[in-house]
């Protein structure tokens, strides 16, 4: 947050000295697209409550795009368990009716422990899928969701902050206000 913070400042100070037209000639060495875009909304629009809105709503959208993505991990991770627990409830199924269809008379060769040594062997590769959805879940879908909302809270976060800088510089406060203002958004 500091790194943007500095630049918004540096680009305030500038815009409060000479105009907000004179940071035209910045815009191609600004790295952040969100700033670079922002500026030069700031630079075009004279409403600064319109220029709020484009911004609020640019931000917005960001907001639902990465919602998007998050929810896609998150739907994976509540769903393996149960596709698990299908493929074990089928497997037993099969498993059962294979166990019932051995009990005719050519096949009474097979003792009872050998019956029940096939019905535990397939039981366990029956519950295997239960295993794999519950592991998928919890050791790969909802820690990958978890992280993606962490890492767009920390990115709105950021933009949150470029937000208030463009509005700041395009209303021409003080730079030690800006400064001040942004910061507020940085935990201490």
């Amino acid at each position: 947050y500091q790194g943007i913070i500095g630049e918004i400042v540096e680009k305030g100070e500038k815009a409060r000295k000479n105009g907000v037209l004179s940071l035209e000639a910045d815009l191609p060495s600004i790295e952040s697209t969100f700033l670079r875009n922002g500026i030069e909304l700031a630079i075009n629009e004279r409403d600064s409550s319109r220029l709020r809105n484009y911004l609020n709503l640019e931000l917005s959208n960001i907001q639902k795009r990465h919602q998007m993505g998050q929810e896609i991990f998150f739907y994976l991770g509540s769903y393996a368990p149960a596709f698990g627990m299908l493929g074990t409830v089928l497997g037993l199924i099969i498993m059962m009716k294979n166990f019932t269809a051995v009990s005719d008379t050519a096949n009474a060769t097979f003792s009872v422990a050998e019956r029940f040594a096939d019905l535990l062997g397939g039981m366990g590769l029956a519950l295997i899928t239960t295993f794999y959805g519950v592991f998928f879940a919890n050791m790969i879908f909802l820690p990958i969701g978890g992280k993606l909302k962490r890492r767009s809270e920390n990115e709105l976060m950021l933009k949150s902050i470029v937000v208030e800088g463009i509005i700041s510089i395009h209303a021409r406060e003080h730079p030690i206000l800006i400064r001040e203002k942004l910061m507020t958004f940085v935990p201490s």
